[in-house]
């Protein structure tokens, strides 16, 4: 059986770069999965994608699994930050969340989300709702 070159030398595990960009593609797998758990889901995604473009060679070209990782590292970001926006906005906007987020401030600081938003409405000077 013969093997091509360039197959040879995008599945190299003793290559650094191949490793690498194998790593990013596992790590950006994971972050897509983890997307519900928000934070994890950023944290990862960022890290695959930054793996990802450090594994390029000199001439810039990416392995198929740095491209890869990118791709799904990105879809871990960005749905990651989508649900954080939209957990933010509904805080403000649903009063059945807002309601839950005052039950919980009340019970970890003493104090509600909603005096927690009027103090700091009064110091700086502005209106959030």
């Amino acid at each position: 059986m013969i093997e091509s070159y360039e197959y040879n030398k995008e599945h190299n595990t003793m290559n650094p770069r191949v490793a690498f960009a194998t790593a990013a593609f596992i790590i950006s797998l994971i972050s897509a999965a983890l997307l519900l758990s928000v934070y994890f889901a950023i944290i990862l995604g960022g890290i695959a994608i930054v793996m990802a473009l450090l594994s390029r060679d000199s001439s810039g070209k990416l392995l198929p699994q740095a491209r890869r990782a990118i791709i799904f590292g990105s879809v871990g970001l960005i749905g990651g930050y989508f649900l954080l926006v939209q957990a933010v906005i509904s805080m403000f906007v649903d009063p059945e969340v807002r309601a839950l987020v005052n039950q919980y401030s009340l019970a970890i600081s003493g104090e509600s989300f909603d005096d927690t938003i009027q103090d700091l409405e009064n110091s700086l000077g502005i209106k959030f709702d």
